[in-house]
């Protein structure tokens, strides 16, 4: 793997650990929207543009809401849809549960 994509792709996941850090301190937060940048830039020159989609420009839009609605493992909504499946097992007829 080249050198630039290697150093991109270590700069998305050390976002991605301190987004879902459950302690996140508010002075590393202009350091993390640079670092998004910076990183989405360079995967931009590595990667063909179909690579890019809304999805990959996600990571951008949940760094700036961070300071907003605080942490991002606060508001997953894992725990609950893993609940209401086990509810669903206890269903056999949809139409009258």
């Amino acid at each position: 793997m080249q050198p630039h994509v290697r150093l991109a792709l270590m700069w998305l996941n050390r976002v991605f650990r301190i987004i879902c850090a459950k302690v996140w301190d508010l002075r590393d937060f202009q350091t993390l929207i640079y670092d998004v940048a910076t990183t989405l830039s360079l995967l931009e020159w590595e990667l063909p543009p179909a690579f890019f989609d809304i999805m990959t420009h996600l990571t951008l839009y949940v760094v700036e809401k961070l300071d907003v609605c605080g942490l991002v493992h606060a508001r997953w909504m894992y725990l609950i849809e893993r609940e209401l499946n086990m509810f669903k097992t206890y269903v056999r007829n949809r139409a009258c549960p």
